[in-house]
């Protein structure tokens, strides 16, 4: 092969590469387009911001929360949008399911000073 030919291929081969790349990207964007739709016609505008302000500090929580509520739709399970009070409730029963108990046990070096028992002092 001449270096002509291997630069084409060279070219062709980064060009299907970029091409995948961009339409991997495409199909995710589309995807996410079509979740946060489906999660405005589930959520009330309020329980949407709050929603949006906790995937700011715990974005798998949020997103965990957001999967189970697109599975309820699916499945009929919500017959009316989902209020902030209603989130708040989910979310609640989410932090108890996945709570462990933290349980700190603190252990002193104990310090043997017996010179300080036996001295006596005169004042």
């Amino acid at each position: 092969m001449d270096p002509s030919e291997l630069d084409a291929l060279k070219s062709g081969q980064m060009s299907s590469d970029t091409q995948d790349k961009q339409q991997a990207n495409a199909q995710t964007q589309r995807n996410e387009e079509e979740r946060q739709t489906l999660l405005a016609q589930i959520l009330e505008p309020d329980a949407r911001e709050r929603l949006g302000r906790i995937a700011l500090v715990k974005g798998e929580l949020a997103r965990g929360v957001e999967d189970m509520l697109i599975r309820m739709a699916r499945m009929n399970q919500i017959r009316k949008k989902v209020t902030e009070d209603e989130l708040k409730d989910m979310l609640e029963d989410i932090s108890t399911k996945n709570r462990q108990e933290t349980k700190i046990i603190v252990s002193r070096k104990e310090f043997d000073d017996s010179d300080d028992d036996e001295e006596e002092y005169d004042f």
